[in-house]
């Protein structure tokens, strides 16, 4: 599928990651049980911890400074935010040459934004799309296309 080299291939969105490694070019995808990640108590969001609030400008009245993103997008940001980290210590200890990102538009911005230098300079292709789901031969099947158009 790529040149020659260690192939990462990761598939998440907001809750749930997955890493499928091509070894080498040509081999069988495999799936390593302790790379399988999903979304965890620490990245749930804890009602305590409220935004930071503000006075209004005008009048008596407060209001939360959270960006106006909702508690499923922080509990998402975090999330993806441990994902990028792990990518990121495996691209560090070289455990692979070659990284795919398949993941839901607002996902894959997500991990492109918090990837490390190193890791980002390792990615030959992405794919805006919900493939989370889909089988090993399946996925390669996809990726080949995909590796095809790029």
């Amino acid at each position: 599928m790529l040149q020659d080299g260690t192939a990462w291939i990761l598939v998440a969105d907001g809750r749930r990651a997955r890493v499928l490694v091509e070894q080498r070019r040509g081999a069988e995808l495999e799936e390593p049980s302790d790379w399988s990640m999903q979304i965890s108590e620490e990245d749930l969001y804890d009602p305590q911890d409220k935004a930071p609030r503000s006075f209004d400008r005008v009048g008596a009245g407060r209001h939360a400074m959270d960006g106006g993103r909702s508690l499923h997008e922080v509990e998402e940001e975090k999330f993806l935010k441990r994902v990028a980290d792990r990518v990121g210590d495996a691209e560090k200890h070289n455990l692979f040459d070659h990284l795919v990102i398949a993941a839901p538009p607002r996902a894959l911005g997500l991990l492109r934004a918090m990837l490390s230098a190193g890791a980002k300079s390792r990615i030959r292709a992405d794919l805006s799309k919900d493939l989370l789901g889909e089988s090993a031969p399946k996925l390669r099947e996809r990726l080949n296309e995909l590796m095809r158009h790029n």
